[in-house]
């Protein structure tokens, strides 16, 4: 049975390749996951031991595909999460338009696109559960500084080290001895999400007391409705607006300017597809819809970016 600080997958069959991959990462992270069939204990049925395990998660991840939109299993489970009222995390593993059923699941749910950048989508995800389970990366960070302070510690009595050279030669040995999560202690305290506001009160009703129901979506407990951290904020208002500037999306949301050019120059927003703007490469000029240099530009390390287009996001954006 799942506990509750596990991850729940749902998936099709047919994406079982992807599905391993994900595994993988959860595995490396050290979060604790529920996944049928493997975990449903012998002479017991899917019907009773999924709703069980969709109940005692915390996070619902939905590997989306062409075939997991079409599996009534998929469906009933998405159903459930959502009446359960579960945080839900869309993975999409390859390009598609979503059916009218998941458009209507998904509506206002913050995806993550694995077919348009899988290293990014890993990240994004390491990201979030980061955020949504702190108490099991808190854990793990203490073990990885108390490993590395008794590898310090026997390397001072073995030989004459600087504390510099000692302190590197120790996580070194603690990173081939097991795999440190992603977002160590120095990642947490320079990580600019740190920046993203998040609500403290209704802005419909004044009420102090919201649930988070999902990733950047808080729920008021009076009103019913929905309230959106900055990130979500800026996302909602792209899907529904289009292109605009900085300026008018600081102005429309209250979302201040610095933290709109951080998400989109550090690629967690982008310039959406259909529309016509785009930002050039800080090193080539070719036209970008995130971040600040092109495909090619990223994979020569020769190239770094000039300078000389600083500001071209403000203009723009």
């Amino acid at each position: 049975m799942a506990n509750k600080n596990s991850v729940f997958i749902s998936y099709c069959s047919k994406d079982i390749k992807f599905v391993n991959q994900i595994i993988e990462e959860l595995e490396k992270m050290g979060v604790p996951y529920w996944k049928a069939p493997e975990m449903i204990p012998a002479g017991s049925s899917y019907a009773r031991e999924i709703p069980q395990a969709i109940q005692n998660c915390m996070v619902f991840l939905l590997v989306l595909s062409p075939t997991s939109q079409s599996s009534i299993w998929v469906e009933k489970e998405t159903d459930s999460a959502i009446c359960n009222r579960k945080i839900i995390i869309p993975f999409q593993i390859l390009e598609m338009e979503m059916n009218d059923t998941f458009r209507f699941y998904l509506n206002n749910v913050q995806m993550i696109s694995y077919f348009e950048n899988p290293k990014k989508a890993f990240s994004d995800l390491r990201r979030q559960f980061r955020q949504l389970m702190p108490e099991i990366f808190e854990e793990q960070d203490s073990k990885t500084d108390r490993i590395v302070r008794e590898i310090s510690s026997k390397d001072n009595e073995g030989r004459q080290i600087d504390s510099i050279q000692r302190e590197k030669d120790a996580r070194e040995k603690v990173l081939s001895i097991e795999p440190v999560p992603l977002g160590a202690k120095k990642r947490r305290n320079t990580n600019a999400f740190r920046m993203n506001r998040i609500p403290l009160a209704c802005q419909h009703c004044g009420c102090k007391v919201l649930k988070n129901i999902t990733v950047g979506v808080y729920r008021c407990e009076r009103c019913g409705r929905d309230n959106y951290d900055d990130f979500q904020t800026i996302r909602n208002y792209l899907e529904r607006a289009g292109a605009a500037s900085a300026l008018v999306i600081e102005r429309d949301t209250g979302v201040p300017r610095r933290i709109i050019e951080y998400f989109f120059r550090d690629e967690y927003l982008e310039i959406p597809k259909n529309s016509p703007v785009r930002v050039p490469c800080e090193c080539c000029g070719a036209p970008i819809r995130t971040g600040i240099l092109c495909d090619n530009c990223k994979a020569d390390p020769k190239k770094q970016p000039t300078g000389e287009r600083k500001g071209s996001w403000h203009s723009l954006w």
